[in-house]
């Protein structure tokens, strides 16, 4: 009998508790009303001028019209890509090509002979602070992803950072990629390291494709030793260059260069 009371008791306070006062619920519902109030309005706004990056039949990015039949996407994603195109409002195929590359900030602008698009406009980052709240817009007007602001705008050079002096083959996508020239006086070119040898490994760890390398090697320091493996004429070789300051610049091809103009 007291083993049936206790288990009404406790049905009935877990029944009690799940009727409680609504208002929580009430104000939550209430905040993301006015967020997807406040997206839609934004994403009205904002999805003339953002249009899909394909490469084949695959949809790999979006891209903001700057205009003079120009697209800016981001460039991990477009990079080791080839047959990139994307569709302007009349669903017709328009080809896209790189012609710039901001590395330090991961951005690509694309040309796209043919796109009549509005400018975008900019707005004033500067008035946001951590924890604003962000999204990205889709062409429909929907929202891609939300977040929030956590770090502050930065650029991603560090002038600790140390570099190896080469230029590399920015079409090699499979295991390993191919130094296209090495940099007079740069570290690569004190350790032997030649043109045509083709890095497979930094610090033990195999390399896929030229950004991959590209990645890695931003994230190493000025007077560091990571070793590498190179491939040259079926021979494994090993060196430890001792990176270099700013001066010495990773070349990354003319495509890839940042753009001055």
């Amino acid at each position: 009998m007291k083993f049936i009371l206790f288990y009404c008791v406790l049905a009935s306070s877990s029944l009690i508790a799940q009727m409680g006062p609504p208002r929580a619920q009430e104000v939550t519902d209430a905040q993301a009303k006015q967020i997807f109030v406040a997206l839609r309005a934004a994403g009205t706004s904002a999805k003339k001028v953002v249009y899909p990056i394909y490469s084949g039949r695959k949809r790999i990015a979006y891209g903001i019209s700057l205009g003079e039949e120009k697209l800016l996407t981001k460039a991990s994603e477009i990079v080791q890509k080839r047959g990139l195109y994307t569709a302007n409002r009349e669903q017709v195929a328009l080809n896209a090509l790189i012609v710039g590359v901001y590395e330090d900030h991961d951005l690509a602008v694309l040309q796209v002979p043919g796109l009549k698009a509005p400018i975008v406009e900019w707005a004033d980052a500067g008035n946001l602070s951590e924890g604003a709240f962000l999204s990205a817009i889709r062409p429909d007007g929907e929202a891609q992803a939300m977040g929030v602001l956590s770090v502050r705008e930065r650029s991603l050079k560090s002038i600790d950072q140390g570099f190896l002096g080469i230029e590399m083959d920015t079409l090699e996508t499979g295991k390993g990629v191919r130094v296209k020239n090495v940099v007079e006086g740069s570290a690569a070119g004190e350790v032997g390291i030649r043109q045509n040898d083709i890095i497979v490994k930094i610090e033990g760890q195999e390399i896929q494709g030229f950004y991959e390398l590209s990645t890695k090697l931003r994230r190493l320091r000025n007077g560091g030793q990571p070793e590498i493996e190179l491939l040259r004429n079926g021979e494994i070789l090993k060196v430890k260059p001792t990176l270099k300051g700013r001066e010495i610049r990773e070349g990354v091809s003319r495509r890839l260069e940042q753009m001055d103009r």
